[in-house]
């Protein structure tokens, strides 16, 4: 009964809120996002000769979290690929253009939607990344075939809300063919929250099994030096970070990465009002920096300024950097992931709020991570500059940890066999 009422009142909020969620979409992917909430596929939209496994991934994170996964189950399936923001759309699309992955956007969690996605793409199983707890798409598929939430985890501020639903919740983790968590503490969670006990296996965090691909930019050795990325920034952290990068002495590059693409414009007049009395610097988007060797022989600067516009390249800007900061974590929103930049072996800072990231404490415990406040940013990004080895120093030893955290991938891989060969 309790689920005909979520049913009903999701229906209602739908019908409410669809409009809205169209409109602001950008004209060109309206369309095709309107078509796949509603599950409106056809026959001719997917045909596979081979098994297809169903994997959800909300947004940008888990996409990249589960891409080792996915290069991994493409060699004897195709996949099924739902996400729910744009952004993570784009980026599945940018990492799987190669492969028999279809990418589509999660429809509307209602029994008629998810029975459609059944019916047209026939997957054998469904696999949710992380905590993606939809009661239709759960109750629903699990009629069918197996349904597994892999890397899975809970967050303090999610455990205490669902603490106050488990009525709710216990049945649904029930349908659960199996929840692969990424550590001891997210276990006693989904046990406390009514999860059987045997149906919980600790495999790790599948972000630590990333693996990047170095691309070269042909404007790369042009720059001036040291060069700073700042990734997935949020307002107004690219104000801030450009204001401290300012009042460094001496040249260098500021490379500004917005989380959201729809604040691109903003962000590009938040530096250019910054930049109008400031001769010495010059500002690009990445769109146009080609333009830059020509403007380096008739312009003379020494702080180079650049927005990043396109998505899917953050990772690879991380190799060229000296010094990473992450945003998301200046402000109370719990930061952004870092392990990009760990993997190059490159100094990170971030600010107070990285509670996205319960991983990051063994890091800081070992000194191998800076969490600094917003007034130590300029002395802090002064002293890396000035030490070099350290800032090497810092990039190894956090690599290491990492390297040490890396197999959950292959341990989910394993788990799998035993349901995906029957």
């Amino acid at each position: 009964m309790k689920y005909l009422a979520y049913t009903f009142l999701y229906y209602i909020v739908s019908a409410i809120l669809l409009p809205k969620e169209y409109f602001k979409r950008p004209p060109e992917i309206r369309k095709r996002w309107i078509k796949e909430k509603l599950a409106l596929f056809g026959k001719k939209d997917f045909i596979s000769q081979r098994k297809v496994i169903w994997i959800h991934a909300v947004s940008v994170g888990e996409v990249v979290a589960i891409s080792s996964l996915i290069k991994n189950l493409v060699k004897n399936y195709d996949i099924l690929l739902s996400t729910i923001t744009d952004t993570g759309n784009y980026v599945a699309h940018q990492k799987f253009k190669n492969l028999p992955v279809k990418i589509i956007y999660l429809p509307l969690d209602c029994p008629f939607a998810i029975k459609r996605v059944l019916n047209i793409f026939n997957p054998s199983a469904l696999l949710i990344a992380e905590t993606e707890i939809w009661p239709n798409l759960i109750l629903t598929t699990s009629k069918k075939i197996p349904v597994f939430l892999i890397n899975a985890r809970i967050s303090n501020r999610s455990f205490e809300r669902y603490k106050k639903i488990k009525f709710f919740l216990k049945p649904l983790l029930n349908r659960f063919s199996l929840i692969a968590v990424q550590d001891e503490k997210y276990k006693e969670r989904f046990k406390a929250l009514g999860a059987p006990e045997e149906k919980i296996v600790i495999t790790g965090n599948t972000k630590f099994d990333i693996e990047l691909l170095p691309i070269s930019f042909v404007w790369e050795n042009l720059i001036p030096r040291p060069v700073i990325v700042a990734g997935s920034t949020h307002s107004p952290e690219e104000k801030l970070i450009t204001e401290v990068f300012f009042k460094i002495p001496g040249s260098g590059s500021l490379f500004l990465v917005p989380r959201h693409p729809e604040r691109f414009n903003d962000v590009e007049k938040i530096i250019t009002t910054l930049i109008e009395d400031k001769r010495d610097v010059i500002f690009y988007r990445i769109s146009k920096i080609s333009n830059l060797s020509e403007n380096i022989k008739t312009h003379s600067f020494s702080k180079l300024i650049v927005l990043v516009d396109q998505m899917g390249i953050l990772g690879s800007l991380y190799r060229i950097c000296d010094i990473a900061i992450i945003g998301g974590s200046f402000i109370p929103h719990g930061g952004q992931n870092p392990l990009e930049a760990i993997y190059w072996r490159k100094p990170v800072i971030f600010g107070p709020s990285m509670g996205n990231f319960p991983f990051i404490k063994e890091f800081l415990e070992k000194d191998v991570c800076l969490q600094i406040k917003k007034e130590q940013l300029k002395d802090v990004l002064e002293d890396l500059i000035k030490n070099p080895e350290k800032r090497v120093e810092l990039g190894k030893k956090a690599y290491e940890i990492f390297k040490q955290k890396t197999g959950a991938t292959e341990k989910i891989l394993n788990l799998l066999k035993t349901y995906l060969n029957q």
